[in-house]
Order: structure tokens, then C-alpha cells, then sequence
């Protein structure tokens, strides 16, 4: 339901793309849009459902086949007749009251309105947050009632491009709706302080692909505190957020909120632990929550595999541990078939010992992942379950699983929270876990402790009829994403890990580049054509479009502060020395 509703988003129309012509033609539009990207995520999805094959590129990712006919013919088709099944038999998802209201629309172009029913003007704020279901939706009424039509929005705000959103429409209204648009800025900010004002728009007039303004405070604005504050190490940071509680919260004749923004939900998760285990209520959304993620029970799962190391086991259990870590090793997981014959493997090695089960994986020359051919495959994934069972201490298992168990990074590293691109998740639960050394059932027990005492709000109304809204308001900590932050106001503002690298992703342009290359050598192009394609248009739109969005997504962050913006730098990250964010130099602070 998920992938059909994706589709909806993407403003695929079972009763226009009705052949696969036209929805070529819909693929090439979403690329005019800045959406390929978008599209190969949802291929992505579709492999891990095993509706499209994969294939292994140049670097060793395993990637979905995602040509237009493949596409069509293993999904599309089924698309179509399923979206048609859902209207005739009265079955909605959320989605589903967009998409339908503009299929009633576009059944009935050209049957203009009764005039009490008419609608003469149409009003679309946030417009910088629609998708091409948004816009198909907004042109289709705007169209039948020959309305006219005002957007609203903030086109240095669009940070929602991860579920399919776009700027170009707001970027260029007039291309989109075929008919010319009037323009007026309003150029008077009254929410935030001067200097929040004056640096946030130096940060963000680097941004190329945005309309240009000349935003200014408020005459009666206030001027608000802006901090650098360099750490050493996570806990030297820990104890300044605890600090700052204590000054703001306990001892302030009037109680501050405070939010604790991250880039990325990963970036939360030492602080989580931290305020359960120091008592501090704090709110965080329940799907930011990390301790209830599948993924994070599943990070815990192998890391009791590892505690078993050393013990006597059943053979039974020995092959079942290396299954499930041979599930997670790689992208996606093991087909059926693979698996099972996989498992008659091992079951007829007879593996006493967990040592003994990678040794039979390494021999393994069956099917795994597509090709297996000379063990390439059986070797791969022996190599890496080795590195995890041979680290020495829960903070370099930790930093192993990161690195070589990419089925761990589905949930976090491309989750919604984390813009594009994939980056290990653990880096800092890695350096938390530092403290424990090799006491894997202490920091396994301290982990599940933190999270049965973890303060969530679920969303519902409590006796007195105050809804979650209004009982998150009354916590005084605040833990969020930027992109949570969006539309919120805070005393302070806490900005984490102010470096580059994070602020912004390190794989921005990188990742982009490194898939590029790896598919048009996979089409076995020469260095030349190569060369060519990556100075093409396309190429420099994808990797500018990634580093504008992720620019405005700070920019959306430090603008969330009434009083206060703290930006935590650490002097090393991930085992890594690191430099302070190019944003801070954006915005015109010195370090």
C-alpha cells in the first residue's frame, strides 16, 4: 500500500498512464523536476518487496533494475489495475483523499460548475511543500472552475523534498500552471530577532536556485544570543545540554523550552539515553523515538549474537545467529530461495561454533544475492560478519555494524529525518558505548532500562480534553530533527554536531557521483561519454539541488530561536577530528 500510495505522490494516473508511452513520458517530467532521485528510491522499495530485481553496479551496491519497461511491466501495470480496485471498492489511505478528489476532477474536465457550486479563486498556502499529486490536484480544479489562483509560500522553507515535494513549482509558478503569475514578497520577518534575521538570509543567499529577497526585521525586534560552544568529546557535550536544563529549566524564575535539534534522528539518540537515565522529561515525537524501531531491536539482536560468541551452542543456534546476520549484511535481504538453500548449507556443515559457521558461509558457491560466481559473493558477506564477531569492545562492534551491515541502515540512514543520503547511523551511540569497553550485557540492559523509562506523548486526548499538542508544550526539552522544527518557535535553540560533514552531509555530492559513475560504467560507456554525461545538465542540477536542500534545512533550524542558538561543536566525530560547519562562515560568525 505504501509503494501504490508513492506512486500516487509522484503523480502517476491510472487512467491517463495507460500504456507505456505515456508513462515514460511521466518519468521524464519528474526528472525535469529534480525527482529521479526520488523515483530510484522508490525502485529501491520495490526491490526490498522482491517486485523488482537487482542488480550488483561497479562499486559492489547492489541497486534495483529500474528501467522504464521493467518497471512497467512488474509494477505499473499491476498499479493501475490496483488503484482501481481501491476506487471501486470505497478503500482510502490518506493519500487517497488527494488523489481521488483529482480524479473526480479530471473525469469531469470540461463540465464547468453550476455557479453555486463554482469556485472562483483558489488560495494554496505552503506551496513550496506540494508534490506532483499537490499540483495535479490544484491545476485540475483551478482549470474546470476557470478560477483564478494565489500561492503562498517560502521557497528558502522547502525541506520536505524527501517524500516528494519540489521548489520548482513555487521556483516557476508561471511554467506549471501555463499562465503568468504576479509576485509579491513580504519582506517584514516579526518572529525572530535581529541577528537572527541578518545571518540566517547571509546563510541562505548562497543558495542559487531561489527567489531573491530582502528580508529584514521588525522595527521593535530584539537582538538574541548566538553561542559556539566547542566539546571534545559526546560527554563533555551531554554535560553541557544538562547544564543548560538546570540553568533554563530548574532555576529560571520563568522555565525556558529548549530543543535539541539534529541533522538526523541518530544524532538524538545518545541524548535520549542520557535524559532517561538523568530523569529529565523531554518530549520527542513517538516515531522519533529510536528505541522503538525495528531496526534498533534488530542492531540489539546482533549484538547479543556476539555476547554468544564465546559460549557453547547448539549447532541449531549457530546457524540461525549467521542467517541473521547474513540478512542484514547487504541492502536487501536473502530471496527465499537464496536463503533456503543457504540454510541446507550450513545445516549440512554441521558448524559447532560461530567460527565454524563463517568458514562454511566462505565455502558457500550457491546462489546468493544474483551472482556467486568463485564464492565472490559467500566471501563478501563472510568477510564482514567476521569484522562484527571479532571486534574487541561494544563501541567498535557498534562502529562495525555502521559500516559493514547496511540492512541496519534502511530505517535510519535514509529515513525521512535524514534528507537524502545514507551515513552510518551508530557514530555516536558508538562513542557513548566507549565507557562500557567489551561489557556488552551492561550496556544491552542500560539500553533496555532506558527504554521502558523513555517519556514519550502518545496522541491522544487526556481527561481534562488537552490533546498530545498541548501536553508536549509543557515539557521543557524538546528533542527533533530539523525537520521537525519547521513551524515551531523555542527559547533556545541547541544546534548538534556544527560540522561539516553533518552540517552539511559529507555525502552531498559524493554519494550522487560515485552511483553515477557506477551505472554508466555498469552500461559500459568509456571515460570519455562518461565524462560527458557527468558535466551535463542533469548532473550539476541533482548535486546542486543537494546541497541548496540541505542548506535550507539549517537555515530552517537556526531560524527556530526566540532568544538563544547554541551550536555544539565537537573537536572529533565518529573517531575523526573534524572542522566546524562551512554554515557558521555562511552565516558571518567567526569560530
Amino acid at each position: 500500500m505504501d509503494a501504490i500510495d508513492a506512486f500516487k505522490s509522484l503523480g502517476f494516473d491510472h487512467v491517463q498512464h495507460s500504456n507505456l508511452r505515456w508513462f515514460s513520458q511521466h518519468l521524464e517530467k519528474l526528472q525535469e523536476l529534480d525527482l529521479r532521485w526520488k523515483l530510484e528510491e522508490q525502485f529501491g522499495e520495490l526491490a526490498k518487496l522482491r517486485v523488482l530485481d537487482t542488480k550488483i553496479i561497479g562499486n559492489g551496491a547492489e541497486v534495483a533494475q529500474s528501467e522504464a519497461k521493467k518497471v512497467y511491466d512488474a509494477f505499473f501495470k499491476f498499479w493501475r489495475e490496483a488503484a482501481k480496485h481501491l476506487i471501486d471498492s470505497d478503500t482510502f489511505t490518506f493519500e487517497d483523499q488527494k488523489y481521488y478528489a483529482y480524479i473526480d476532477e479530471y473525469q469531469k474536465r470540461g463540465k464547468f460548475p453550476p455557479s453555486a457550486a463554482r469556485y472562483r479563486h483558489v488560495f494554496v498556502d505552503e506551496f513550496q511543500d506540494i508534490n506532483p499529486l499537490d499540483m495535479a490536484l490544484v491545476k485540475a480544479i483551478v482549470k474546470r472552475n476557470r478560477a483564478t489562483i494565489t500561492i503562498a509560500g517560502d521557497d528558502d522553507q522547502a525541506i520536505f523534498e524527501w517524500r516528494g515535494t519540489t521548489p520548482e513549482y513555487i521556483l516557476n509558478p508561471d511554467k506549471y500552471f501555463d499562465s503568468p503569475f504576479d509576485t509579491h514578497i513580504l519582506e517584514v520577518n516579526y518572529r525572530s530577532p535581529r541577528n537572527i534575521v541578518r545571518h540566517s538570509q547571509n546563510l541562505i543567499k548562497h543558495n542559487r536556485r531561489r527567489v531573491d529577497k530582502r528580508i529584514r526585521a521588525s522595527e521593535n525586534s530584539r537582538e538574541a544570543q548566538i553561542q559556539i560552544e566547542k566539546t571534545s568529546n559526546l560527554a563533555e557535550a551531554l554535560e553541557y545540554v544538562h547544564n543548560l536544563y538546570k540553568t533554563c529549566v530548574v532555576q529560571g524564575e520563568n522555565p525556558s523550552r529548549v530543543a535539541i535539534i539534529g541533522c538526523k534522528r541518530s544524532q538524538i539518540i545518545p541524548y535520549q539515553v542520557y535524559f532517561a537515565s538523568k530523569n529529565i522529561p523531554f518530549y520527542a515525537a513517538e516515531d522519533l523515538q529510536v528505541f522503538l524501531s525495528g531496526t534498533f531491536d534488530r542492531l540489539l539482536d546482533l549484538l547479543r549474537i556476539k555476547t554468544r560468541d564465546d559460549t557453547t551452542q547448539s549447532q541449531k543456534q549457530v546457524v540461525s545467529d549467521l542467517l541473521k546476520l547474513c540478512a542484514l549484511v547487504k541492502r536487501y535481504l536473502l530471496s527465499k530461495k537464496d536463503r533456503e538453500s543457504l540454510l541446507r548449507h550450513l545445516q549440512r556443515a554441521e558448524p559447532a561454533t560461530m567460527s565454524d559457521g563463517i568458514n562454511a558461509l566462505s565455502s558457500y558457491r550457491g546462489p546468493l544475492k544474483g551472482s556467486n560466481t568463485e564464492r565472490s559473493m559467500s566471501l563478501s558477506m563472510a568477510e564482514s560478519i567476521s569484522s562484527f564477531m571479532e571486534s574487541a569492545n561494544v563501541s567498535e562492534a557498534l562502529l562495525t555494524l555502521s559500516e559493514h551491515f547496511e540492512g541496519l541502515q534502511s530505517d535510519f540512514g535514509k529515513a525521512a529525518e535524514d534528507v537524502f543520503f545514507t551515513d552510518p547511523p551508530f557514530l555516536q551511540l558508538a562513542e557513548y558505548a566507549s565507557t562500557y569497553g567489551d561489557d556488552y550485557y551492561r550496556f544491552i540492559d542500560d539500553i533496555e532500562q532506558a527504554k521502558e523509562e523513555l517519556v514519550y506523548t502518545s496522541p491522544f486526548e487526556d481527561d481534562d480534553g488537552e490533546s498530545e499538542s498541548t501536553e508536549s508544550q509543557r515539557r521543557p526539552m524538546h528533542l527533533m530533527t530539523a525537520l521537525r522544527a519547521k513551524g515551531k518557535e523555542f527559547d533556545t535553540v541547541v544546534l548538534l554536531d556544527v560540522v561539516d560533514g553533518i552540517w552539511p552531509h559529507k555525502n552531498a555530492k559524493s554519494d550522487y557521483l560515485v552511483m553515477a559513475i557506477d551505472i554508466l560504467k555498469d552500461m559500459g560507456r568509456t571515460d570519455e561519454e562518461i565524462e560527458t554525461k557527468l558535466n551535463s545538465l542533469d548532473a550539476t542540477k541533482n548535486i546542486t539541488r543537494l546541497g541548496e536542500a540541505e542548506r535550507r534545512v539549517f537555515y530552517v533550524a537556526f531560524t527556530r530561536a526566540k532568544q538563544r542558538v547554541v551550536m555544539l561543536v565537537p573537536s572529533r566525530f565518529g573517531g575523526k577530528e573534524t572542522t566546524i560547519s562551512p554554515y557558521v562562515g555562511e552565516l558571518g560568525l567567526s569560530d
